[in-house]
């Protein structure tokens, strides 16, 4: 090709290159594609008012146009570390669509522009993750600055519709009303992801917490459902869109001198807890990725209040003479006992990823045991490796009696061989397991086991639910059953044609279990052929039962159901005047999958009933898991120390007895 050839073909190109620019630049009837027009000018043919941009619905009917917009900065973030952009609003109140935002988010971070500015320039209108923004900023300029914000736009949770949000996106607005952080970690989210918690009016409950799911199709308690849940929440920023944040501004700490000082904020000692409460905070109304989130314009300004501090202890009646304790442990596995092993058997299954994961985490849960101070302790998810001197039951138990001399140091229940399977209690890798004081209660009879074998019917699937275990006691005279279990959890499907989306995965596997748990205590009369240690206790009446454990299911759903048709009373809702309680929390719903239920010849005995609030309502930073131990995700987590706080994700079940002596 001759070189004349050559130019004539490289201009002809760049001519049609620059052509299908512009046609892609003009698809919105623009007369030429970088025209941004003057200051103030309404007439451009370009020319959108952000209330037409955002339009009355979830997506804006101007999406991939370009148009030229100008609105007054509210808020910028354009740092790498921020959100790379800022946020405009439309100053004219009286010339918007009925329902749609007068505030937008920009992703434009080039050129700088600052909080009080005018800026008019050209953009396409884009959707990213739930959030109607503009991008590809074209041109830009600045039209006037210092000016006064905008009057915030009062928020209040909850609100009828997402659209009532959807209609204030991209704004200043002021939420006043005394909120509830209700969640730390929904969807994805948390304090240790992006620096964001979730506050609503009040707590949400599971709705099969409280209601059947027969009450639920059939329309009863409307209001205990999700969708409620979605129209009370906001997520609160940290005005920050970096992940895994070194710094997380809440709470901060009130300093004479300085007020709320600025650089202080979350640790192990000043905790943000589920059940704060805050009253005020002004910021714009982002969205992302289905959830609205609120960015304070001042952090400092957030005061955090904390209704129901942390306690140190459960709260037990006083004239309590027995205490009874349930805990699921949140997978303790001990690795092994080689101290050749550098890395002495981590990472395990589950559990700690490192030797010092596992250490830490041992230190956390014997807090919390010892701070109980139950003298019988059902336990949950502990590694089932046996018995032997190298198992995990073993090495938790040998950590307890460190903290507990003399007449308080415990022992565990160990079932005959005849009832094990090698050596281990059933074919999962975690095991139930209980723990008791030999100087305060006699074991009355060999430990049973309820596993696929003993069980009626074929009922009980222990390829699925853990084997669960069962003791007989005697303490002053009375004989009482404790049956400790784990039923299958909801995570994974089981092979069940329908799945019940209100109870979750695996109802059914969990409604059987409890069936059979209910006629392994009843056969042959159980209760009646296990030896009573008072001849005043007649063998022809039911011995006092308890049935303990993560039973996977809340408690108004078929497994509990079948268990109060059986008798069996939900302790922490057998007085009447009890509000809902709670024992875990997901997706900033709490619920109950731990239980106390007992007979009607226990329910004398018991004095005090309740979940102790260490673990649910703390954040997962308190964990075990952090820099340094094994942590297996990218992270910047130090702040896991060794206190009961969130030594599980589960709260413990912890009971007080009053026992008369009835040995005499």
């Amino acid at each position: 090709m001759s070189p004349g050839a050559l130019l004539f073909s490289l201009t002809t190109a760049l001519f049609f290159s620059v052509q299908v620019l512009a046609v892609n630049l003009d698809a919105g009837h623009h007369t030429h594609p970088y025209s941004l027009g003057e200051c103030g000018d309404d007439k451009h043919k370009s020319f959108q008012l952000i209330s037409d941009v955002q339009g009355t619905k979830f997506t804006s009917p101007l999406l991939k146009r370009w148009v030229v917009v100008e609105g007054l900065v509210t808020v910028s973030l354009q740092g790498r570390d921020q959100y790379r952009g800022f946020w405009l609003q439309q100053t004219s109140v009286s010339v918007h669509a009925k329902n749609s935002s007068r505030g937008i988010f920009v992703y434009h971070y080039r050129q700088p522009v600052k909080s009080g500015q005018i800026v008019r320039l050209f953009a396409q209108v884009a959707e990213y993750k739930g959030l109607t923004e503009l991008k590809k900023v074209r041109a830009i300029k600045i039209c006037d600055e210092g000016i006064e914000l905008p009057e915030v736009e009062t928020l209040s949770l909850p609100v009828n519709s997402l659209l009532e949000l959807e209609a204030k996106e991209g704004m200043r607005v002021s939420l006043s009303q005394d909120l509830v952080v209700s969640d730390l970690y929904g969807a994805g989210y948390g304090l240790g992801n992006y620096g964001q918690f979730a506050l609503s009016s009040k707590l949400h409950h599971q709705p099969t917490e409280l209601w059947t799911a027969a009450q639920l199709r059939q329309g009863k308690g409307k209001d205990k459902l999700i969708a409620p849940r979605e129209l009370d929440y906001l997520l609160i920023d940290d005005a920050s869109a970096k992940a895994f944040p070194k710094h997380i501004p809440y709470p901060l700490i009130f300093n004479s001198d300085l007020g709320l000082d600025p650089a202080s904020g979350f640790s192990a000692d000043n905790p943000l807890r589920i059940t704060d409460r805050v009253s005020h905070i002004v910021g714009i109304l982002h969205a992302y990725d289905e959830h609205y989130v609120v960015i304070p314009e001042d952090i400092p300004a957030i005061t955090i209040q904390s209704p129901f501090p942390r306690t140190k202890m459960p709260t037990v009646e006083k004239d309590s003479n027995l205490v009874i304790a349930s805990m699921n442990l949140g997978n303790y596995f001990n690795g092994d006992a080689d101290n050749s092993n550098k890395n002495r058997g981590f990472p395990t299954q589950r559990g700690a990823s490192s030797y010092a994961g596992f250490l830490l985490q041992t230190d956390k849960i014997v807090s919390a045991l010892a701070a109980m101070d139950a003298d019988v302790i059902a336990l949950m998810e502990v590694e089932n490796d046996g018995y032997g001197e190298n198992s995990a039951i073993q090495y938790l138990t040998t950590a307890l009696n460190e903290k507990n001399m003399g007449k308080r140091q415990y022992r565990y229940i160990q079932p005959a061989d005849s009832e094990l399977m090698q050596g281990r209690l059933g074919h999962d890798v975690i095991s139930v397991a209980l723990l008791y004081r030999p100087e305060k209660v006699r074991l009355n009879s060999p430990a049973r086991i309820l596993n696929s074998r003993t069980a009626s019917n074929s009922l009980f699937d222990d390829q699925r639910n853990r084997p669960s275990l069962i003791q007989a006691f005697s303490f002053r005279g009375h004989d009482f059953v404790i049956a400790v279990n784990h039923f299958k959890s909801k995570g994974r499907p089981c092979d069940e044609v329908e799945v019940d989306e209100l109870q979750g995965n695996c109802n059914k596997t969990r409604y059987r279990a409890a069936l059979a748990l209910i006629n392994f205590l009843k056969k042959d009369d159980q209760s009646k052929s296990l030896k009573s240690s008072s001849n005043k206790q007649k063998s022809a009446k039911s011995l006092p039962t308890l049935i303990l454990g993560d039973l996977n299911s809340y408690s108004q759903e078929e497994p509990l159901l079948a268990l109060y048709d059986a008798g069996f009373i939900n302790l922490k809702y057998h007085d009447d005047s009890k509000s809902a309680s709670f024992s875990y929390s997901f997706q900033g719903l709490l619920g109950n999958l731990d239980h106390a239920l007992a007979n009607s010849e226990f329910l004398p005995f018991i004095k005090s009933a309740d979940s102790w609030h260490i673990n649910s309502i703390e954040d997962v930073l308190l964990d075990y898991n952090k820099e340094g131990n094994g942590h297996k995700h990218p992270s910047i987590d130090t702040y896991g120390q060794p206190d009961m706080y969130r030594s599980s994700d589960h709260d413990p079940v912890v009971l007080g007895l009053q026992f008369p002596d009835a040995s005499r």
